[in-house]
């Protein structure tokens, strides 16, 4: 008759022992957490500092150069933040766009045939890829951006274009009512390209006649917006 084996104590197993140090270790770090969370809303309470997003309605009282909504000193912090979202978006698509194409055209010229365009483009690629991207940013913003000229000293093109260390002024375009029309006529004369264009392949393959496409879709393209923009008393200007 076999002898009954003898259990052991549930702390002496290796797996219930493990279990158990991983709980007292979470519950440790939920403690913790708690206790930290609760002492500091208990500081910030004591200073008279609010704590959530409340702020978020009151307002902000300064004010943003770019935005591409109505935006002024009487908005909230929360239109701020919308307006920073949407300017971070638009340089963010315009960074990829320009990067794609600045990639493309060093890539070909690297594979070209022409000597100097691909030894340009080797050691273009060379050094900005060899160099840590954080660098390139203490590069741009303190040795090209911090040293030019305050506003009072901006570096100007007559009084179309001011550039100083707040950024570049150039003038917006302000859009009246009948500038439809001429983006329209801009579109009619885009169609009216591609039928010439058409029209005159057929007639060079039965004729045999080349016709000056060319000419004729720059006169299209340059007469036919220009004549509605000017018949509607020029519906676009400009200002600072």
């Amino acid at each position: 008759m076999s002898k009954p084996v003898k259990k052991t104590a549930w702390w002496n197993n290796a797996h219930n022992r493990a279990i158990m140090f991983q709980v007292l270790l979470a519950a440790g770090v939920v403690l913790f957490f708690f206790y930290i969370g609760k002492n500091a809303l208990h500081n910030l309470e004591q200073r008279g500092i609010t704590t959530g997003f409340n702020f978020l309605k009151q307002k902000a009282g300064f004010g943003i150069i770019q935005h591409l909504i109505p935006y002024d000193e009487s908005n909230t912090y929360g239109r701020t933040f919308i307006v920073g979202l949407l300017n971070t978006i638009l340089v963010s698509v315009l960074g990829i766009i320009c990067a794609t194409i600045l990639g493309f055209l060093v890539g070909v010229s690297r594979l070209s045939s022409n000597w100097l365009i691909s030894k340009i483009a080797a050691v273009y690629i060379e050094i900005f890829r060899n160099l840590p991207l954080l660098l390139q940013i203490f590069f741009w913003y303190f040795a090209v951006l911090r040293t030019l000229p305050s506003a009072r000293n901006s570096l100007h093109v007559g009084n179309w274009a001011f550039l100083n260390i707040r950024g570049i002024y150039v003038p917006r375009p302000v859009y009246e009512p009948g500038f439809g029309w001429v983006v329209t006529a801009f579109c009619i004369s885009l169609v009216l390209i591609f039928i010439l264009r058409s029209w005159a392949k057929k007639r060079q393959e039965q004729t045999g006649q080349q016709f000056p496409v060319l000419l004729t879709s720059l006169g299209l393209l340059i007469c036919l917006p220009g004549i509605v923009y000017f018949a509607t008393s020029t519906p676009l200007h400009w200002e600072m």
